[in-house]
């Protein structure tokens, strides 16, 4: 009985061995081939990110030129007016002095 459990015991025991070591072996050889194509992933996603980072660098950058140009039409539009209001003003002036005159 003992012989039989000694013999069971070195069985299950090589058995594990045996199985390890060729999903070890398996293991590195699935590695070996699938690396390539691992670093072409990576290579590829490092890409992609650069160039998602470039994208949001132009948008910013587009974003910041079209505030500034919204604020240089305010800007524009804000002296017409005024430069229209010191007409008005000017032409109400003229009317008021010759007006003064007349009475």
């Amino acid at each position: 009985m003992k012989k039989l459990l000694t013999v069971l015991t070195l069985v299950a025991l090589t058995g594990t061995l045996a199985v390890s070591a060729a999903e070890s072996r398996l293991e590195n050889y699935v590695n070996k081939k699938l690396s390539p194509i691992t670093n072409k992933e990576k290579e590829f996603n490092a890409k992609v990110e650069a160039q998602q980072r470039e994208n949001a660098a132009k948008k910013a950058a587009y974003e910041k030129q079209q505030k500034e140009r919204q604020a240089a039409r305010e800007k524009q539009r804000k002296e017409a007016q005024a430069r229209r209001q010191a007409t008005k003003d000017a032409i109400q002036a003229e009317k008021d002095y010759w007006k003064s005159l007349t009475k």
